[in-house]
């Protein structure tokens, strides 16, 4: 009896959760096939440029009133010629990389307009209804892609549940959801930090900053017990609320173990990323850290789901535990 309760009881393995996620992905080597395609779409597809949309609005700092001291003025001249930097090397397609949830991308952290084969088709936007309209279109498109990604991984974790369009469909819309739930969250969260950083600026310039780091800390602990929401969505095919406070339970009931998974994967995903990153755009070694990138990244998402699991198991029988010793 005691060894069953023990074994109800037992923790989730971060290594087991890894293991699973990596054989999940070598069993299955065309759940690589969506990031993959994104990447050499990024990478040899048709790019969007967007610095003549914000040149205007770049010209314009350059007349606000107040900046006739030389100092504001150079360091306004600064900030102009970054921002021109950035436009004119930003690629609107990269809005395909969709957060929190999308299809891991290496090549939307790369430099744009140009691969092995020279320069990309590219299409310069105008006006800022087509930045809009586009923006929008690759939001959505991105997100599809992700729900995808999500449900065919998700597939191979657990076969109790329904892996139809109508599923993906609904799927779909909890995701689309989830970026406008965490932004009410994150302003939510935002508006008493603002304040406390505004006061403590008046008393101490000095010290907001430091205030500010620990207010940036603290969103992101207090966002992270969301972090299985899609798992939840996907798996069992809970809309995005119940889904959110199944994520809430399961993470409060283990915080270390998911910390320490946390922890474990982004090391892993950034420190493989320093070499997959390492050709220059224009090199067909570059392909190489595609793949590599997009195997790594699938398998630690697919640990995500089996560590879900496990965790979500854990929960429950330490729920169950505590109501029987009540």
């Amino acid at each position: 009896m005691n060894t069953s309760s023990e074994f109800k009881i037992q923790k989730p393995s971060i290594i087991q959760a890894l293991l699973s996620g990596f054989n999940t992905i070598a069993h299955k080597p065309d759940l690589l096939l969506i990031p993959v395609i994104l990447d050499l779409y990024l990478w040899f597809g048709p790019a969007w440029r967007v610095d003549r949309v914000f040149a205007p609005f770049i010209q314009n700092l350059s007349n606000l009133s107040g900046i006739e001291s030389v100092d504001i003025a150079t360091i306004l001249e600064n900030y102009q010629t970054i921002l021109k930097d950035v436009l004119a090397n930003f690629n609107l397609a990269v809005s395909l990389r969709t957060l929190p949830i999308g299809v891991p991308s290496l090549m939307a952290s790369k430099p744009s307009f140009i691969n092995p084969l020279g320069q990309p088709i590219t299409f310069s936007l105008e006006t800022n209804i087509q930045f809009v309209g586009f923006w929008l279109l690759f939001l959505l498109v991105g997100f599809f892609l992700g729900s995808m990604y999500f449900q065919n991984i998700s597939k191979q974790i657990i076969e109790l549940n329904d892996h139809s369009f109508k599923a993906l469909s609904r799927a779909f819309l909890q995701i689309l959801l989830m970026p406008i739930m965490l932004l009410i969250i994150l302003v939510i969260i935002s508006i008493p930090l603002m304040i406390v950083i505004s006061l403590v600026t008046l008393i101490s310039p000095a010290l907001s900053q430091f205030i500010l780091m620990l207010a940036a800390i603290f969103s992101l602990w207090a966002i992270m017990p969301l972090i299985f929401t899609p798992h939840g969505i996907f798996l069992y095919k809970l809309n995005l609320m119940a889904a959110m406070i199944t994520s809430i339970k399961v993470v409060r009931l283990s915080m270390s173990q998911t910390a320490w998974f946390i922890l474990a994967s982004f090391i892993l995903v950034e420190g493989l990323n320093y070499l997959w990153r390492s050709p220059n755009v224009d090199n067909w070694f570059l392909i190489i850290g595609i793949f590599g990138h997009a195997f790594i990244v699938s398998a630690v998402i697919a640990a995500s789901f089996h560590f879900f699991i496990d965790a979500t198991k854990f929960s429950q029988s330490v729920i169950n535990q505590t109501l029987k010793s009540a």
